[in-house]
């Protein structure tokens, strides 16, 4: 199995529980609150010498990574709401402290609330993973919105893999 299918497997299960957990909870946070909850209840636990991800240290949350060569990003890094590295103990940096090395998932999160934007994936989010996905072609992006704006709760996500952008589907209505 492809690299690609093992990270997707597992962080589509993680996506996919988390979202029915959503649906069911009365719980509320903001983007932060999500993407925490999401890193320590759903991806931690399926961490293991088996899993696509082997170690909890290849997980980063408000993590620096290379910015995509593109108009508008013009810091040489970013910070990232959900990271996930190749190995254990990663980073961007090299030993001039220039962020070069390219991590495997970058995962975006946005929450939704009544009087918020209606748009089921922030724009600039979706650009930014069109724009590294396609300039790292073995990296993956992930967009996640988490909408409480609705009567009933629903997780949104979409993939990115070189440059294209794949709906997947709206997880918590299924």
């Amino acid at each position: 199995m492809t690299q690609h299918r093992r990270i997707d497997r597992f962080l589509e299960a993680a996506i996919g529980d988390f979202a029915d957990w959503i649906r069911d909870s009365s719980w509320l946070g903001k983007e932060r609150d999500c993407v925490n909850v999401f890193a320590t209840r759903f991806v931690r636990p399926a961490v293991s010498s088996r899993s696509a991800i082997t170690d909890y240290s290849q997980v980063r949350i408000e993590c620096g990574v290379p910015q995509p060569k593109l108009k508008g990003f013009d810091r040489p890094s970013a910070a990232k709401d959900l990271v996930i590295w190749h190995g254990p103990l990663d980073v961007a940096w090299d030993s001039d402290w220039k962020p070069v090395n390219i991590p495997w998932v970058v995962i975006e999160w946005k929450t939704r609330r009544r009087g918020r934007s209606n748009a089921i994936f922030d724009k600039h989010d979706e650009r930014w993973l069109r724009a590294f996905s396609e300039q790292n072609p073995a990296s993956l992006g992930y967009a996640v919105t988490v909408d409480f704006a609705r009567g009933h709760r629903q997780v949104h996500y979409a993939r990115f893999s070189r440059g294209e952008m794949t709906v997947r589907h709206n997880v918590s209505e299924e």
